[in-house]
């Protein structure tokens, strides 16, 4: 590891557990995650996508999208009916066939959730130009495409006889 190498490692660490920043970037109460309603991370994704999509969509077309199972997605919708975010309607198009979609009440918390992001993401990087935010999107995609790209079991494997406590984690 080149001495670059192992500054940056150590300042994404600093930046991985300053609590702040996780705040800015982790899930949001309401929004599903463990600070959301009910501590549910799947309620987010959902809220997120039909958010993206106004005209609602069906339960089978939200499987495929979040890749779950369709159980998955009708506990997911009632939890989210129940807390009245979506709702489901007859479908104009096929009388077998439900369309979920925000509620009023659900597009109005996305709104808000999304003015709090935008605001977040001022603050969080306000002090760059927008060349630097241009350049650093452009790193942090190409970093998050050659980390999908690792063969994790052999880095663990490397890693083994580490000085560790629990689950593998090192501890110096």
């Amino acid at each position: 590891m080149t001495d670059e190498s192992r500054d940056l490692l150590q300042s994404f660490g600093k930046l991985m557990t300053n609590r702040m920043f996780l705040m800015a970037v982790g899930p949001h109460p309401g929004m599903g995650g463990p600070g959301g309603r009910g501590g549910h991370r799947g309620q987010g994704r959902l809220l997120k996508i039909l958010a993206q999509s106004p005209d609602g969509l069906t339960n089978a077309e939200i499987a495929e999208i979040l890749d779950i199972r369709p159980s998955s997605v009708s506990a997911t919708i009632s939890r989210l009916v129940d807390a009245g975010f979506v709702e489901r309607v007859p479908s104009a198009t096929d009388k077998r066939a439900v369309i979920v979609r925000l509620s009023d009440h659900g597009r109005d918390l996305f709104a808000q959730y999304d003015q709090r992001s935008s605001e977040v993401a001022d603050q969080l990087f306000g002090g760059l130009t927008a060349a630097e935010q241009t350049q650093l999107e452009e790193l942090l995609t190409k970093l998050n495409h050659q980390i999908a790209d690792l063969d994790w079991d052999d880095f663990m494997q490397r890693g083994h006889g580490w000085p560790h406590h629990g689950m593998g984690r090192p501890r110096f």
